[in-house]
């Protein structure tokens, strides 16, 4: 059995994705963790998506600094061996869709940065409009038209089944999209469009379908480097 965790920080203890690998790998063997580790992913908020604070939601006071993903195989870690003691936001066990995958990557060097910047988006349903057929349209259409609208190479959905910590904050779903380097400057890069009409049809498009299901009042917007960790020495 395998089961995807997503652990978010408020606050890291270093900003060197070298630095935070080790501690991680250091934590992970302390606590006899590794074994249970299938892949990990850690991405954080780095000089080099900087320009990217043009697309946070909120833009003041932003929380989140980086996100772990966790591919874990078995149910006998605790979370207290595989999550370090670093200020959270939240953990959370979630059922994921692959609406686009990004493209593999080959790991060439210890911790490999993932192309581009990693778009990541928590946010609650809205209170009017019975869950399942929220859902189902964040499942069935939206996926989409945000894939047509925006220049994404890789996109996956995340809904958030449990929280994993007492004082995880509430959030029903969790979105990953891959974006190029470009589309932290670029609105006409981000949004997909060839020219000034085009732009504003994507945005009208992507914002009519986000809030169809999303409380737009409580997106949590972030880009982040994403870097796949090497795990060959917690094995």
């Amino acid at each position: 059995m395998t089961y995807t965790l997503k652990c978010l920080f408020e606050h890291l203890p270093s900003d060197n994705i070298a630095d935070l690998a080790a501690l991680l790998k250091q934590h992970w063997k302390r606590h006899g963790a590794g074994q249970s580790i299938v892949s990990a992913h850690l991405a954080i908020a780095d000089s080099l998506v900087a320009d990217g604070s043009r697309w946070q939601r909120p833009r003041e006071g932003n929380r989140l600094k980086a996100l772990l993903s966790l591919d874990l195989q078995g149910e006998g870690s605790e979370i207290e061996g595989l999550v370090p003691s670093w200020p959270l936001l939240g953990v959370y066990s979630v059922d994921s869709k692959v609406v686009l995958a990004p493209p593999l990557v080959e790991q060439t060097r210890a911790e490999q940065r993932t192309p581009g910047s990693l778009q990541v988006c928590l946010f609650r349903l809205r209170g009017d409009r019975a869950k399942a057929d929220a859902l189902d349209y964040w499942h069935q259409e939206h996926g989409a038209i945000a894939c047509a609208t925006q220049s994404t190479f890789g996109y996956r959905q995340h809904l958030i089944q449990a929280t994993k910590t007492r004082d995880s904050a509430h959030y029903d779903g969790l979105v990953e999209e891959y974006f190029p380097d470009g589309a932290l400057t670029s609105a006409k890069i981000f949004f997909n469009a060839e020219n000034p009409d085009q732009l504003a049809d994507h945005i009208a498009k992507l914002t009519d379908s986000s809030s169809r299901f999303i409380d737009m009042t409580s997106l949590l917007v972030r880009h982040l480097s994403e870097y796949k960790i090497d795990l060959t020495t917690c094995h």
